[in-house]
């Protein structure tokens, strides 16, 4: 009877395919209105990938991991296309359709859906089955699939006409354990766990059924061009059968004696692939239907394996998680792309009340923190061996305190330093602190509820646990411990009965969270099937009706009196302050949930999900206003609802938007969305600029192209958008702004083509190397662009092999028109770094080829002083003289703001000297006396060179100008960014710029630099140069990056460096240095260093005079002038390093302040100052410790 259904049932999908074809033709033309852009950062699973699908052409891979997630990649571009979370408890089996415009994912929830690819949309679903699928497989546009309680469906999902709900089981299999179908062969194979064969070989010929093994079927695949079959089987037996002889051609033994769980033949390179229990993957050549028992290759290194239909890629995992995917070929197989997982996920996030920064744990044992300032404040630090468990702030002394898998708890300064241990006796689970005093309590993986007196460094175990503690909390007024456990008891001890007062079995199988209302009043659990509440005046508790949700964390807002609860299938629910009602509902996101967080007293709150995004939810508004994405090494990204992102230094690059299967660089976007202070912006309610929404971007034009007798043809195709811009680059640099304007176009066999004559521009490539062209197109309102169609152009020049040069335009502008402006390093920097760069760039490309021109105020001679016009002349200079395989290097030092350019368009504007003031709304003096990004980028595109490095340190002039800051409602610190960023991607540099928002963090430094320059001078000077010696451009400004924000925070300041690269573009060497070369780079080095700075009120031990800081910007700023035998530097350790301590007593008519002067924990200097102001006090100690100095 079995055999008669099959057949049965493999008759229909045949005779379905005819017309089946037709509507699905039909479909796959249709256009579709939900595309639209998607800002998009490749990340990998959480963990291990369990199951993937290839497409048969190798343009895409899906994968589903342990983390429940599914993730479409786009293997050409070697790039994330979207992640989703299609089922409740994870993902069993999923496959691409024949032509993959779908995929079909299967979950442990006992459901099918299919999804559309370019819309990733929901196509049609079948919920409620008996049992979770076990294997399927599109074929003939229908989806055959088997769960693993035998039952077997075609799903004829597109046609549903064809049978009741296009659903429809024809067999119950019972102990099936494998099935494939051959395209090539159209014949049908299902293994049985009895070592049976069911083989089905058309509708016209009988079903075979043969026992072929001792044990179950595991794989079957097949040999078209003889009409075998190759069955593995956990009797450890792999065999070669001719179902229509009924004869064994060949039987192997598996290779490591372990059962074999997979196999794969390729009939285009002969060869089996084998995979073991033992998870090793075995490549054997088949010779005439026989298998070499030699294996030619052997991976100990992967897990899973998916193929091309034609075998001629692949996609495996790796046992790190990683996942690969190859071109195979006989002997020369090689990876195209890999992708690393995410070793980590969240646990828990807290909020910062003091600074307002996000903080959160992971599961590998590392602390991330966000501050969202103006410019955003990142750290990251491992705090625990294997798995950190829960993380808690401090506000006393502004510190984190940490608990994990390593049985410890921690203590930690905001700033990574470990500021005090306790060892437990089991692993940490949860804590919470007491904010009146200085005490936490731990729950821990045995059940121990611990109270740690970090204070006075005492700790007792309060009561116990059967089994690890969920949750613990302190009530509001720190006068109750609570906790629940998965004993499912609810506990409560009194601080100050020092006992317990309650203990109940709560009526659930899971306690997972536990909070106090605000008041107290009441005390509220969340379990796996319900939430219950306790009044704690009399203890009553009441279960909320109708609930069966698992949620996993509860919070209050205090904004607007409502509970808010996540689940744990990400879903979140606002409930009122009394607990009687559903107020909201946000269904926005699947993702797994980690925690809420209400920011402070704002109506929204941070969803945190387990794939390192914490969402922005506005309560009013009911929706999502935002994201923040952080990367596992403290990297960060920030998207507002509108479009608008910003995003660190260092994952600039990693960005970019995807529309549907196509993914698009965002370059041009990035000058529309960006807007670099975003999340202070949007934290601090500030009205945000307006942008066009994504979904109303049009599709950018699709280009081909051809080479033809050093002439390349290009094609421009509209696809809805129109046609905007066609630019041409060569190595990343802009060539020809449009070639609708700059070429002739042809045509050539009916089509339309640019034509551009490349021996026209052989001034502009690099002679005798691989040079690399792109192709940008945009759409007509010119809003977004491609990715660019890339190639590669040897152009051979057999006359030509000179030398590289470097050329410098190096500027720095100390001294103003008038004393307003002035700056004291900026020439001095530009100085230092000429020099420096001119001393390794002889010892690279030698003296005759190192020409670099030094503008700066201090020079005597006229035509080196930085104006306008001989700043431009140095780069005409430079464009008479250089080719394309020189170096331009370009350092402006001194003042910036961002205006309007003759053209409309905000633009950067560096100052010349002869500004006296930050004011250029004046059209004469912006064009004489500025340089603006455009005025740069026209310039430089008159300079052949390629590799171009441009590093601008220019703090915000308009910081001196009270009045022009207060006038200006815009995000200057942004702008600022965007429009050197629009130099920087037209013309393929590497840029460096300084953020630096006020005089304090760019002049104050006891370091005699700005701080840029002086981060560049100390890499050069003491930094680890490629092979010892080698300046390498990608290390130079990787360096500035991580030490200017150290040396301005050591000052009570902050600077963060942002640093760009062209995209796909490798880094190069500017010079080399020898140890005795570094020797001669000067920097500073003071020996008397004052690390702290505290006075305060000796009756209130606050410092409300405000004499610390004020003592300390004396110094600072005022150091140099005075000349000091001392400079300030925060946190300075080491030798001939002092702290100046005292307190103060406010009389009627004067002030009497008492300093110790400490070094190494001894007084060295004590003295007693009276001034009738505080200014007085502060010239009189500076005089007493110049006079202890000296």
């Amino acid at each position: 009877m079995i055999l008669k259904i099959l057949k049965n049932f493999v008759l229909k999908i045949v005779l379905c395919n005819i017309y089946i074809g037709f509507i699905v033709f039909l479909l796959y033309v249709q256009p579709t209105s939900a595309q639209q852009l998607q800002l998009t950062l490749s990340t990998g699973h959480l963990g291990k990938v369990e199951k993937m699908s290839i497409s048969n052409d190798a343009s895409l891979l899906a994968t589903a991991g342990e983390d429940g997630a599914v993730k479409l990649w786009n293997i050409n571009d070697k790039r994330l296309l979207r992640t989703f979370y299609p089922h409740k408890n994870g993902v069993e089996q999923l496959c691409f359709s024949e032509g993959h415009h779908f995929l079909a994912t299967s979950g442990r929830d006992n459901s099918v859906i299919i999804w559309n690819i370019n819309t990733g949309e929901i196509e049609d679903e079948m919920t409620h089955l008996n049992d979770a699928v076990f294997q399927m497989k599109f074929i003939d546009n229908m989806l055959l699939f088997i769960t693993k309680g035998g039952e077997t469906y075609r799903w004829d999902w597109q046609h549903k006409g064809n049978t009741p709900d296009g659903k429809e089981i024809k067999t119950n299999l019972g102990n099936y354990s494998s099935l494939n179908y051959s395209f090539k062969m159209n014949w049908l194979g299902v293994g049985l766990m009895n070592g049976e064969l069911l083989l089905w070989r058309g509708y016209d010929r009988p079903i075979v059924e043969k026992k072929l093994h001792n044990d179950w079927i595991s794989s079957i695949d097949f040999i078209p061009k003889d009409s075998l079959i190759i069955t593995a089987s956990w009797d450890k037996k792999i065999k070669i059968w001719d179902a229509n002889a009924d004869q064994l051609i060949d039987e192997m033994d598996s290779p490591d004696d372990s059962p074999i769980t997979q196999i794969k033949y390729s009939s285009f390179f002969n060869i089996l692939i084998v995979k073991t229990q033992l998870e090793d993957i075995y490549f054997f050549r088949v010779e005439n239907n026989k298998i070499n028992r030699t294996p030619a290759v052997v991976r100990d290194d992967f897990e899973e394996m998916v193929f091309t239909e034609d075998t001629k890629h692949a996609a495996f995992t790796k046992k790190d998680g990683a996942i690969t995917v190859w071109t195979l070929a006989d002997g020369n197989s090689k990876t195209d792309t890999e992708w690393k997982p995410v070793n980590g996920h969240l646990v828990e996030g807290e909020l910062n009340t003091t600074t307002g920064a996000l903080a959160f744990v992971t599961t590998n044992g590392n602390f991330y923190s966000w501050e969202p300032k103006e410019n955003i404040v990142s750290k990251t630090w491992k705090v625990h061996k294997g798995k950190a468990e829960a993380v808690e702030y401090i506000q006393n002394g502004n510190r984190w305190i940490t608990t994990g898998t390593d049985s410890l708890v921690k203590i930690w300064d905001d700033n990574g330093k470990l500021l005090d241990t306790l060892q437990l006796l089991h692993e940490g689970k949860t804590l919470e602190n007491f904010e009146l005093i200085q005490a936490a309590v731990v729950g821990t993986n045995g059940g121990d509820v611990i109270y740690w007196d970090y204070e006075n460094q005492t700790y007792k175990n309060l009561y116990q646990h059967n089994g690890a503690i969920s949750h613990v909390v302190v009530s509001k007024k720190e006068d109750l411990v609570v906790s629940v456990g998965r004993d499912r008891r609810l506990k409560i001890y009194s601080i100050t009965n020092k006992e317990l007062i309650y203990d109940e079995l709560v009526p659930d199988i899971w306690l997972n969270d536990v909070r106090f209302s605000e008041d107290d009043s009441k005390l509220v659990v969340a379990g796996k099937t319900g939430i219950f509440v306790w009044n704690t005046t009399n203890w009553e508790r009441r279960k909320l009706k109708g609930i069966t949700t698992d949620y996993l964390k509860i919070d209050f807002i205090d904004k607007t009196d409502e509970w808010v609860f996540g689940d744990r299938y990400g879903n979140i629910t606002l409930w009122n302050e009394e607990l009687t009602e559903v107020v909201k509902e946000f269904h926005d996101s699947s993702i797994p949930l980690v925690d809420i967080i209400s920011y402070k007293d704002q109506d929204f709150f941070f969803a945190v999900r387990t794939n390192m995004i914490f969402e922005i939810w506005n309560i009013n508004k009911e929706k999502k206003v935002g994201k923040i994405v952080i990367t596992e090494d403290g990297g960060w990204v920030i998207e507002h609802q509108s479009g608008l992102f910003d995003v660190g230094a260092l994952n600039m690059n990693s960005l970019y938007y995807t529309y549907g299967t196509e993914t698009i660089n965002f370059e041009q976007l990035r000058e529309m969305y960006w807007e670099p202070g975003l999340a202070y912006e949007l934290l601090s309610r500030k009205k945000l600029r307006k942008v066009p929404p994504l979904d109303q971007l049009k599709l950018f034009p699709q280009t081909n192209s051809f080479l033809e007798n050093d002439t390349l043809f290009i094609e421009v195709v509209d696809r809805g958008g129109g046609v905007g811009k066609v630019s041409l680059y060569i190595n990343n640099k802009e060539i020809i702004g449009d070639l609708q304007s700059e070429v002739t176009q042809v045509n050539k066999a009916g089509k339309d083509y640019y034509k551009v004559g490349l021996g026209d521009l052989k001034g502009v490539f690099i002679p005798n190397k691989e040079n690399e062209i792109s192709i940008l197109t945009s759409n007509q309102a010119g809003t977004l662009n491609g990715r660019g169609l890339k190639m590669t152009y040897n152009y051979v020049d057999k006359d030509k092999s000179e030398p590289t040069t470097l050329y410098g335009v190096v500027v720095g502008v100390s001294d103003y028109r008038g004393r307003l402006m002035d700056l004291k390093y900026a020439a001095e920097d530009a100085k230092a770094m000429a020099e420096s760069l001119d001393l390794a760039s002889d010892k690279l490309f030698g003296t005759d080829n190192t020409a670099i021109q030094l503008i700066t105020t201090d020079s005597e001679v006229d035509s080196l002083q930085p104006t306008k016009e001989n700043i431009q002349k140095a780069f005409q200079r430079i464009a008479k003289e250089a080719n394309a395989s020189d170096i331009l290097f370009v350092f402006l030092a001194g003042h910036g703001t961002v205006a309007q350019n003759n053209k409309g368009v905000d633009d950067f504007h560096f100052l010349t000297k002869d500004m006296s003031n930050s004011d250029v709304d004046d059209i004469n003096i912006k064009n004489n006396y500025t340089v603006n990004g455009t005025e740069l980028l026209d310039w430089i595109k008159e300079i052949p060179i390629s590799k171009q490095v441009f590093i601008v340190d220019a703090c915000h002039a308009g910081s001196f100008s009270t009045e022009l800051i207060t006038a200006r409602d815009y995000n200057e610190e942004g702008m600022k960014k965007r429009a050197l960023e629009r130099v920087r991607s037209r013309t393929g540099m590497f840029m460096l710029s300084g953020a630096s928002s006020d005089k304090v963090s760019y002049e104050s430094t006891f370091l005699e630099h700005g701080l840029l320059t002086y981060s560049l001078l100390d890499y050069l000077k003491r930094g680890e140069l490629d092979q010892g010696k080698f300046v390498d451009v990608q290390d130079l400004f990787a360096h500035a990056v991580e030490t200017v924000p150290e040396l301005a925070n050591s000052m009570h300041g902050e600077q963060q460096p942002e640093y760009r690269m062209p995209l796909g573009a490798g880094s190069f060497y500017i010079g080399s240095l020898s140890q005795d070369d570094r020797a001669t780079i000067e920097l500073t080095v003071q020996k008397n260093l004052i690390s702290t700075i505290y006075l305060e009120d000796q009756k209130s031990w606050a410092d409300h005079l405000k004499i610390s800081q004020k003592m300390r910007n004396k110094i600072v700023l005022d150091g140099t002038k005075l000349e000091l035998p001392f400079k300030y530097r925060k946190g300075a350790e080491g030798n001939n390093t002092f702290i100046l301590r005292g307190k103060y007593q406010l009389n009627k008519s004067s002030i009497v302040l008492k300093l110790h002067l400490i070094s190494n924990n001894q007084v060295v200097g004590k003295w007693t100052v009276k001034g009738k102001d505080v200014e007085e006090c502060i010239d009189k100690s500076i005089e007493l410790m110049v006079n202890h100095f000296n």
